[in-house]
């Protein structure tokens, strides 16, 4: 009787070293997390022969940089046929150049992962599709009333309370903060997750920089006490004194398809 127990420990090790290659679901939200690590497992990537889909509780990650992302896809920014003025990823078209393509289109990123949070399927060449129109204006509240959303607006003061929708309410989407560099050029990120000392919190970032020759999708910023500039971040010598110009969210209503058991 005692093989017994040794040998059923023996027919278990291979279901056990199969196992050892799946991924496990994440055993906490996105808005609870607290780490770099752990942000990036609520990123959904594309394949190298698929885009992703959208699911509640992630982020559908879009990358802007076709020079530099390997995970830069085309498709998430063709708002008609490819070369078409709704194309976003030309910067031209018989010899006019175009202010706004993705390279430069952040904010536009920034929107669609965020409502891609709350299960809204919107990217930014899908954005010109629904109004026909290459250029729109920010923060894209056309957008919103036809995908069923509503902007939540604040002043800089206001991002605290911003945060306590996000990290109570999984009917909000992380926190949008646009803000100038000190080069003077202007970027969007969006805030996912609050690091444990206080003040230090975790960002997706459509055009991320390189640290190290790999490009950091996810990293840290801190803002000053009334919110209106970037005081630390893992690139601090590009991001630090930057500038906030805009701080908001989007919320889905109780009433929105996406809500419906």
């Amino acid at each position: 009787m005692r093989r017994l127990p040794l040998l059923m420990a023996l027919l278990m090790l291979p279901v056990l070293a199969l196992g050892e290659g799946i991924p496990q679901a994440p055993s906490r939200p996105l808005r609870a997390v607290t780490t770099a690590g752990e942000v990036e497992a609520f990123l959904l990537m594309p394949e190298e022969d698929s885009l992703a889909d959208v699911k509640r509780g992630y982020i559908r990650y879009i990358s802007q940089n076709e020079w530099k992302d390997e995970l830069f896809r085309a498709e998430y920014w063709l708002g008609g046929e490819r070369g078409s003025v709704l194309d976003l990823t030309i910067r031209e078209r018989y010899g006019v150049k175009f202010d706004f393509y993705a390279g430069n289109m952040c904010s536009r990123a920034a929107y669609a992962m965020a409502v891609s949070y709350l299960g809204v399927d919107v990217t930014p060449g899908g954005m010109s599709a629904m109004l026909q129109t290459r250029n729109l204006y920010e923060p894209y509240d056309n957008v919103s009333s036809l995908v069923g959303v509503e902007r939540v607006d604040a002043d800089r003061n206001a991002f605290n309370r911003l945060m306590e929708n996000y990290l109570t309410d999984d009917s909000y989407s992380p926190v949008y903060v646009y803000f100038r560099r000190p080069n003077g050029t202007c970027h969007a990120v969006l805030v996912v997750a609050a690091m444990p000392d206080a003040g230090r919190y975790l960002v997706v970032d459509s055009n991320p920089p390189s640290l190290q020759g790999q490009l950091k999708r996810v990293y840290f910023i801190s803002f000053n006490k009334a919110r209106t500039r970037i005081i630390n971040s893992t690139f601090r010598q590009s991001l630090a004194g930057s500038t906030v110009l805009q701080l908001c969210q989007w919320h889905l209503p109780e009433d929105s398809p996406e809500n419906a058991p």
